[in-house]
Order: structure tokens, then sequence, then C-alpha cells
């Protein structure tokens, strides 16, 4: 089990930390039993909740890529859909950090601080449902690029301002989905 506390940081990051509780606790919620995300245990208190402990190493490091690539990419491509037809945006899905590979080879999200979700049915839902598809298509696109055999081509390279890779992402995660939709 892993135990996410604020209760002994400074009166301001408890405050932040607490809204923070808040939302992943009812994300898990909201979310319900999924094998793409820890099992939720449960609300300790209103700084602290509790999820399975995910035994794995980040994904981009995983030994076996060059192997299994193809499976990775389509576990993710198969949690990012599910995850567009439910409304939910995991807003750190990009962050290497936050996607693990279990020791039996299946990919596992963490940190459901920062999402945001529209339940189906909902007109919100319907208008941005397309937006959802296109930022999970570019989520794909930098995996793609991540999990590149012999590594991401982008390693090394000058960094650009903030943000570039993104766009040039959801740019071509865009394309992709129009060329689909053909």
């Amino acid at each position: 089990m892993v135990v996410k506390d604020f209760a002994k940081r400074s009166w301001w990051r408890r405050l932040i930390g607490r809204l923070e509780v808040n939302r992943e606790c009812r994300a898990y919620t909201y979310l319900g039993p999924m094998p793409w995300f820890p099992a939720y245990i449960g609300r300790i208190d209103d700084n602290a909740l509790a999820v399975e402990k995910v035994e794995g190493i980040t994904l981009r490091f995983a030994g076996d890529i060059d192997d299994k690539r193809e499976d990775y990419l389509g576990q993710l491509r198969t949690a990012m859909e599910r995850l567009t037809e439910l409304g939910f945006l995991h807003l750190d899905a990009r962050a290497y950090r936050n996607v693990l590979r279990r020791p039996d080879g299946r990919v596992v999200f963490i940190d459901l601080a920062g999402s945001f979700w529209i339940p189906p049915g909902r007109l919100g839902h319907r208008v941005l449902r397309r937006f959802i598809a296109l930022y999970y298509e570019a989520n794909i696109i930098k995996w793609e690029t991540m999990l590149a055999p012999g590594g991401d081509p982008r390693k090394g390279q000058a960094k650009p301002p903030r943000y570039v890779h993104g766009l040039v992402d959801m740019w071509r995660a865009w394309k992709r989905l129009r060329n689909e939709t053909r």
C-alpha cells in the first residue's frame, strides 16, 4: 500500500494537498476498478489517501521495450480509448514517470491528482470528446517516440521551449485522426 499524505507539510501545502487528495479520491471513485490503475484502497483523512503499491519500473526504462514495444503501445492505446469513452483526461499521461510496467508486463498509470473528467451523456462530453481523443492520440505519438527502437530520437538534442513537442504531437495526432475518418 502507498499512502499519499500531506499532513506534515506546511499549511499552504496541506491546503493544496487536501484539494489534490479530494480530486484523486473522486477520480478513483469515478473510474472504478480498472486494470490500468492501482487499486484504490480509500481515503484516510482530509490530507491522505491510500492506493495499491505498484511493483514495477517506469515503462520508458523497461528492459524489454524492443521485444514488447507493440504490446505496450497496444495497452496504452486500449487504456486511452477506454478513458476517452469515459470522458476522463489523465493530464500526466505524457509524463514517463507516471506510466509503470508491472513485472507481469501490464502497463499502469499512476497519480490521478491532475485529472479531469466529464461523464458521458453530458453536453461537455459531447463537445469535448473529439478533443479528448486528440489529446490521447498525441500521448500515443509521444509514447511511440519514447519507445522507439534505439531509444527516444529526441534525447540529447537541445530542448525546445516548453510545450513545443506537445503541440507538434497534437498536430500529428489531428492529422492521424483526420486521415482515419476519411
